[in-house]
């Protein structure tokens, strides 16, 4: 080619022999792609792979699949030595949902007691997206009093995500707890739960509490529950406390409540 560079020369010519081979032999098929519950199979196995690195990713790749078969080998890597391939497996089967056998579900509340932080947490998000039975998660109400700070944080919220009336006892009682993250997550609990009963706590909890996080989520809870006998109790905390975020989730209550700041 006439003023064409010669490195040039070579890519239009490879270009023109790709196209006319695509031309003469067709438009190129791609193997379809293989079925779920195959994927899923050939995941599970890579579940007990010697390195970490591959068993964390089939888990995670499991959870995005959400393939039922995989529920067994799931369960299994709950108890992997590695903390990562533990939590993207009650992740996992969290995300299966209304196809968790009963196995299953016990298997992620035994994950509430996991030693690492991380796994409580994800084991207790899982097991709100599931169709946990009141007898199955009953058996918490024990467990909490033999159970460390974190595990208890993480069984309160577990159950906040469930309308159980036996759960009000609970997290009434958490509300007393000397850690902070706790009496916080008691007090999304008994919002999550509705009841009436929980109401006085909240509005004592929102004028006492030495905590920024429990007095404001006291304010957000009374907002999304409350009604006018809540108005003065939350004027008083939007006039007084010393913090703007407490100050902002009282305010914020008081508009749901319809009272003018």
């Amino acid at each position: 080619m006439a003023g064409v560079p010669s490195y040039l020369s070579h890519v239009f010519g490879f270009t023109l022999f790709c196209a006319t081979w695509i031309l003469a032999t067709g438009c190129i098929q791609e193997t379809p792609p293989d079925p779920p519950d195959k994927v899923s199979q050939q995941l599970v196995k890579l579940l007990h792979d010697p390195q970490a690195e591959i068993r964390r990713t089939a888990a995670l790749s499991l959870g995005k699949i959400s393939d039922p078969t995989s529920v067994t080998g799931l369960i299994e890597s709950l108890a992997d030595q590695d903390e990562e391939v533990r939590q993207w497996s009650a992740w996992a089967l969290g995300n299966l949902g209304d196809h968790l056998s009963q196995e299953a579900i016990v298997a992620l509340v035994q994950s509430l007691a996991d030693p690492s932080e991380q796994v409580k947490q994800t084991a207790a998000l899982a097991l709100g997206r599931t169709p946990a039975s009141e007898d199955v998660l009953q058996v918490l109400e024990e467990a909490l009093n033999i159970a460390t700070p974190s595990t208890q944080q993480a069984i309160i919220q577990a159950l906040s995500h469930f309308s159980f009336p036996f759960s009000y006892e609970i997290f009434l009682e958490a509300t007393q707890s000397q850690t902070p993250l706790i009496r916080q997550t008691a007090v999304a609990g008994l919002g999550e739960l509705g009841d009436p009963r929980g109401l006085p706590v909240l509005r004592t909890l929102l004028l006492q509490d030495p905590n920024v996080r429990v007095r404001a989520e006291a304010a957000y809870r009374l907002g999304k529950l409350g009604g006018k006998g809540e108005i003065s109790a939350l004027q008083q905390s939007r006039d007084t406390d010393p913090t703007p975020t407490v100050h902002f989730w009282a305010s914020w209550a008081l508009r749901q409540l319809s009272e003018p700041i």
